[in-house]
């Protein structure tokens, strides 16, 4: 049942990922495929306020922590926090340098 799963994850990244550049805090790269996308997420206290965040999906089995770098497109983005992680995708909010 795993291989089904992975088998998925990797044709989602296949199909709707594109080729980012990693840079980790001992400033070495990693290419790899992921896919970046803006999101809205309740905010505040009472999660009243609806706000924008980029979020960058990637293999799980990379291991990113905050301060890393992805570069996608041209553009630079900072990781800031793990927003969940189903063992195969894991969701980042990234942000623009």
């Amino acid at each position: 049942m795993d291989d089904i799963f992975n088998d998925a994850k990797d044709r989602v990244l296949s199909v709707f990922g594109q080729s980012v550049l990693l840079t980790f805090a001992d400033n070495t790269t990693l290419e790899a495929k992921g896919v970046i996308k803006k999101e809205l997420v309740e905010l505040g206290q009472y999660e009243a306020i609806a706000g924008e965040i980029t979020v960058l999906s990637i293999d799980s089995s990379i291991k990113l922590k905050r301060g890393d770098s992805v570069v996608a497109n041209g553009i630079t983005y900072e990781i800031d926090r793990k927003i969940k992680d189903d063992g195969y995708l894991a969701r980042w909010n990234i942000y623009d340098c």
